[in-house]
């Protein structure tokens, strides 16, 4: 098959041992024919390897959280319009032709919104009428760039234009299983216990309470996990667990702030 022609897009990955799965997104974002930009952490297994052999551009950073290495990366790329991409997500072909037909136009957006459907662990694709939570991941450099919050990669957006929607979903493997979600949930409390800004006791004491209740129902019915069947239940309480805990480690290290006798 001809690789298709060049378009003016850097796609940016972040990576640190994706080998299992980072082949499938690259192969994937190939068919948007731009720059493939790969940010390594310290990959001890063969993901430097194979993103080499894909393609890709592969850069060495070690890890300062979410949002200075997306930053870092930015930095790196070739082109000023940058599609943020996760290692464990997939561009559907009808997603890569619809974002080369937006820029075969004169003057693309600046500002593009994603929409990220959720895949199940061991699923292939999202269920018919899933949820799809929307973010924007193309962007033009020079007036959008990623902020330093280490815990998640905001924009810092300089223009109030109204972003372009890319209506294809992007196909997200957030999770391999089950052990690899709890593993992940757990990662991202610590570093926001870690790294944002200290709450009121009393604000956690209640939050404490009521985050697992609320946040089952926000992922079973809000964003349709129910759609899941048995693993769509079990990732609506993995994740409300993951922000249950990140307020139980909150309050910990309030109440108990390291380094200090108890």
């Amino acid at each position: 098959m001809a690789a298709p022609s060049p378009i003016a897009l850097s796609t940016l990955i972040r990576t640190k041992n994706e080998a299992d799965r980072i082949a499938a997104t690259l192969e994937a974002a190939q068919a948007l024919g731009g720059e493939i930009v790969v940010i390594d952490a310290g990959s001890t297994d063969a993901t430097v390897e194979i993103a080499t052999r894909l393609g890709a551009r592969v850069i060495h950073n070690p890890w300062p959280g979410f949002g200075p290495q997306r930053h870092f990366g930015e930095a790196q790329c070739a082109h000023d319009f940058i599609f943020s991409l996760d290692a464990d997500e997939i561009v559907t072909p009808a997603m890569a032709a619809e974002i080369r037909e937006v820029f075969a136009r004169p003057n693309p957006p600046r500002l593009m919104t994603i929409r990220k459907a959720m895949i199940f662990p061991h699923w292939k694709h999202p269920p018919p009428l899933g949820f799809c939570h929307d973010q924007i991941l193309i962007y033009d450099r020079r007036i959008a760039r990623t902020g330093p919050n280490p815990n998640w990669d905001k924009l810092e957006i300089s223009i109030s234009d109204r972003p372009h929607l890319i209506r294809a979903p992007l196909w997200h493997f957030s999770v391999r299983d089950w052990n690899h979600a709890v593993a992940k949930w757990n990662y991202v409390a610590q570093l926001a216990a870690d790294t944002q800004k200290e709450r009121p006791r009393a604000l956690l004491l209640m939050r404490l309470v009521i985050e697992f209740p609320w946040s089952f129902i926000k992922f079973y019915f809000l964003r349709r996990y129910f759609l899941g069947g048995a693993d769509g239940f079990t990732m609506a309480v993995v994740t409300a667990f993951g922000r249950f805990l990140r307020i139980a480690k909150m309050l910990e290290r309030k109440d108990h702030p390291p380094g200090k006798p108890e």
